[in-house]
């Protein structure tokens, strides 16, 4: 990952705005996608049930101290168990630069993402995904949206499907099939331009192209015995694999669906973007 120190402010949330997300009906009324009438951005509908979370994947080689890696690979990643999750829509791609710049225009943000310049996005980059953004602009772009970022259930169940897949399109990577690693372009792409990188909900770029804020803290999972200093408030989390120009990111145990990053939410990174979810309020 390409870390670029942050000199942002914090982006002043209304945090009640998190407190109002209620469950789908689940009666089978629901449109499979909808345009969400903010951004115009085109949702999915991930259907309420159950689906297999996390990992009990070890690592008996102990790749991590061959490699220098801060954790050891998996563990903050157990257990492996089923999770219920009420009806919920998300972004069908991750935000672009051009509807970032919506918002921004919109709202009269001064800050602009440190690869703007003169107060727009590089051109020819419009359909690419907004990055070098803080965890808090990302948030205040979902509110603005009339959404939400992603909890980490509801970012891996979309990703996954019910059954729990280790990569969005099945069990087996398949080199090329996403913007991911140094197999890559080493850069963006326009979102949905992967088209095998496809969840079984059909949503785009879960695997490669940007790593993704959630909402979530970096913290231990439910039943999770694995001690971890940094479990707390104070890291947020980033969910799936981006294009890399270096680093330990593009070996295999970062590309699986279930992986998690964490990093301080006052930074932000070239290879770093966002989603957001809506919560399912029945239509009359």
């Amino acid at each position: 990952m390409m870390v670029i120190p942050s000199l942002k402010k914090y982006t002043v949330i209304c945090w009640l705005c998190l407190l109002v997300f209620l469950p789908g009906c689940g009666d089978g009324s629901l449109k499979p996608v909808k345009i969400s009438p903010v951004d115009k951005k085109e949702m999915v509908l991930i259907p309420a049930g159950e689906f297999i979370m996390g990992t009990n994947k070890t690592d008996p080689e102990n790749t991590q101290q061959k490699i220098g890696t801060v954790k050891p690979l998996f563990l903050d990643q157990h257990p492996e168990r089923k999770v219920f999750l009420g009806d919920y829509y998300i972004d069908r791609y991750e935000v672009t630069n051009a509807e970032y710049k919506v918002y921004m225009d919109d709202t009269k943000y001064p800050d602009f993402p440190a690869h703007w310049v003169d107060g727009t996005y590089p051109e020819g980059m419009g359909d690419h995904p907004i990055t070098n953004v803080i965890w808090q602009e990302a948030l205040a772009y979902a509110l603005w949206a009339g959404k939400r970022l992603p909890t980490e259930a509801q970012w891996e169940k979309a990703a996954r499907g019910p059954n729990g897949l280790e990569y969005p399109w099945g069990n087996e990577y398949v080199k090329g099939k996403a913007n991911v690693g140094i197999e890559g372009e080493k850069t963006t792409v326009p979102v949905g331009s992967k088209p095998e990188d496809i969840s079984p909900y059909n949503v785009y770029d879960m695997a490669g192209n940007v790593m993704e804020w959630t909402l979530d803290w970096y913290e231990a999972y439910p039943g999770n015995t694995h001690k971890d200093k940094r479990f707390g408030k104070s890291m947020k989390v980033l969910r799936g694999n981006g294009f890399q120009k270096s680093g330990h990111y593009f070996l295999d145990a970062y590309r699986f669906a279930f992986n998690r990053t964490e990093v301080p939410p006052d930074e932000y990174f070239e290879n770093v973007g966002f989603r957001c979810v809506t919560a399912v309020i029945q239509e009359k």
